[in-house]
């Protein structure tokens, strides 16, 4: 796989970008640990985690499969507080993605277990692209273990109605893939300022 370049950074205050977001919009982040650093190394992408944005009243959330602490739903402003200028916010193409769809499906994912085995596999097959793994199937069992991206890839599937990456089984999807699926475009970077 060929390297993936990040698109040239258009920094907007959150306060104004935050008026664009919809409701399962790829958000995608640049890493910020040496564990990041390794999945975007080992990916070929400035990216190494992918959630979904989620509305909740007037509160923009992000909804995220996290590693040691499986599915949760965190405020967007506390994140991009711990993590200034990490986050990308990707629009789906089309019309027929159903946002609202796929944010009902992520949220069934808040609680669940981090998709260890699924990070394995990604990491075996990203590394070593020759090595004959089992083929991943899809389910549409909220309850199997997933990783960020695969999680995502899952609710934008069956909630969306638009698989991302058309083809390829939730399992085997990473956040460079999703960057790469021409699914979404890159819209903005929310920068917080002192009034956010």
């Amino acid at each position: 796989m060929a390297r993936i370049a990040a698109p040239t950074p258009v920094y907007l205050p959150y306060g104004r970008l935050r008026t664009f977001v919809r409701g399962g919009d790829l958000l995608l982040w640049h890493p910020s640990s040496i564990a990041g650093k390794v999945i975007a190394w080992a990916t070929r992408a400035p990216y190494s985690h992918a959630s979904m944005a989620a509305w909740h009243g007037n509160r923009l959330f992000n909804v995220e499969m996290v590693q040691w602490k499986g599915g949760r739903r965190v405020h967007l402003s506390e994140q991009l507080k711990k993590f200034p200028k990490a986050c990308e916010v990707w629009r789906p193409n089309g019309l027929c993605f159903d946002g609202d769809g796929a944010v009902h499906e992520m949220l069934w994912l808040v609680g669940q277990e981090y998709g260890w085995s699924d990070l394995a596999r990604i990491a075996v097959h990203t590394v070593l692209p020759k090595f004959a793994l089992p083929k991943a199937v899809d389910s549409d069992d909220p309850d199997v273990p997933r990783v960020c991206s695969a999680s995502y890839h899952w609710a934008a599937r069956i909630g969306g109605r638009i698989a991302p990456c058309p083809g390829t089984p939730d399992l085997d999807v990473s956040p460079a893939m999703l960057a790469a699926s021409g699914f979404a475009s890159y819209i903005g970077t929310p920068v917080l300022s002192q009034c956010d």
